[in-house]
Parts: structure tokens; C-alpha cells; sequence
């Protein structure tokens, strides 16, 4: 027999990025996996949680205000615009010194990809990729992220699964996303004036160390919970 995770008196802290962070994971994969699009952009700016997501960082805030603030008629102009930016941001390498990807950016061999995808295998996690994404883009390891996400908070899991899923998801901020998306947004934010990914950069700068440390609490839940049963 499993011991399942006891149940803990959540705080409203834990309540609202608990209740927020698979969002905001999602958001990051939409906007920096593919172009922007008409229904991508109305489909954010709609979203209620945006509102609760967006109060936990300044980028956040930032984001918001552009999303939600376009007026319907300009909105085909905006998306063209964003759409040429990121293929020129993502896509064009005449862009010095911005790649979307963490062994060009800390200048891995290419074989660092296969050490990526060994860690996805052994989470049960393989992607459905609709173009030609490595496994090392800021997309796909972002939504790696939003995938252990939804597994932690929508299943019953033991207390050994559950430390298990938290173990996954600190180690790979810790040992991937953390050590090179802040320069990855650094270049970002030098690269474009462009309102949408100048939010982006600095909200995905904000939000990952803080989700490292809400994690990290979170941990500390569990076992003080579990060591109370």
C-alpha cells in the first residue's frame, strides 16, 4: 500500500501560483513555438487568468497591458507585425547572438541534444512536434515544464511520486532552464523593441526562479504534512 499525499492547509500564495504556473508555462510555449496568430493573440488577451498570472511579475504585468489592451480593428496589424518579428527573432540568424536554443546559446555540442531527450524519456514524456524543433529549444523545454505541471496538480499520486515530480521539475530549472534563459532574455530584450517579446523576456526572467523557490516550499509542505501523519 502507497501512502498518498496528505492533504495540507494551502496558503493563498501556494493557491495562486499553484493555480497559475501551468498557464503561464503554456503561454511561453505558444509565444516563443510558433508564430503569433490572430486567434493565439485573442485567444490570450480573453484568457480570465491572465489577470492572476500577470500580478506575479512585473513582465507579467507588462504582458498584460499589451495583450489585453489592443483595440479589435489594429489587431490583424499587430499580429503581422509580431508574426515578422519572431521569424526574424527566432528564426534568422543574422539576429547576432540570440539563439533559441541552450546548446547553441552556451555553446554545446550538438549531441547535447540526446542528453535532453534521455531526460524527457525518463519523465514518460515525448513530443509531438509540429516542425523541426530540437529538443533543446526554449519552447519544447518550457513545455516539458507545463507537462509535469498538469501531472503534479490534476493526479493522486504516492508521496514517493509526488517528490518524485518535484525532484524532475527542480533539477531541470536548475540544471537547464536557469542556466541560460536569463542571458537567452538578456539578448532577447537587446534584440527587439517589440512589446510582446520584451514582456515575455522579462516575465520568463522573473517567473523562473521564483518557480524554483515556490517549488522548493512546496517540498517542505509535503514532508512536514507527511511527517505530521
Amino acid at each position: 500500500m502507497h501512502m498518498t499525499v496528505p492533504s495540507l492547509e494551502v496558503s493563498e500564495a501556494f493557491k495562486r501560483w499553484l493555480g497559475s504556473r501551468g498557464f503561464i508555462y503554456q503561454l511561453f510555449t505558444d509565444f516563443f513555438g510558433r508564430k503569433p496568430t490572430l486567434s493565439l493573440i485573442a485567444q490570450w488577451s480573453r484568457n480570465r487568468q491572465i489577470s492572476a498570472a500577470a500580478e506575479m511579475s512585473e513582465g507579467g504585468r507588462e504582458l498584460k497591458r499589451y495583450l489585453c489592451g489592443q483595440k479589435p480593428q489594429d489587431l490583424l496589424q499587430v499580429c503581422e507585425a509580431e508574426a515578422a518579428e519572431y521569424d526574424r527573432l527566432m528564426r534568422d540568424e543574422t539576429v547576432v547572438g540570440l539563439k533559441p536554443r541552450e546548446a547553441a546559446l552556451l555553446g554545446e555540442a550538438e549531441e547535447f541534444c540526446n542528453v535532453l531527450s534521455d531526460v524527457y524519456a525518463s519523465a514518460g514524456i515525448v513530443f509531438k512536434k509540429c516542425g523541426d524543433e530540437a529538443d533543446d529549444h526554449i519552447a519544447i523545454e518550457l513545455e516539458f515544464m507545463a507537462v509535469l505541471h498538469e501531472r503534479m496538480l490534476f493526479n493522486s499520486f504516492s508521496v514517493r511520486s509526488a517528490m518524485e515530480l518535484l525532484d524532475i521539475q527542480e533539477n531541470f530549472l536548475r540544471e537547464h532552464l536557469l542556466l541560460w534563459t536569463p542571458e537567452f532574455c538578456e539578448r532577447l530584450e537587446a534584440a527587439t523593441n517589440s512589446s510582446l517579446y520584451r514582456g515575455l523576456s522579462r516575465m520568463l526572467e522573473e517567473f523562473l526562479p521564483y518557480d524554483l523557490h515556490m517549488l522548493q516550499s512546496w517540498r517542505a509542505s509535503l514532508e512536514s504534512a507527511a511527517a505530521a501523519v
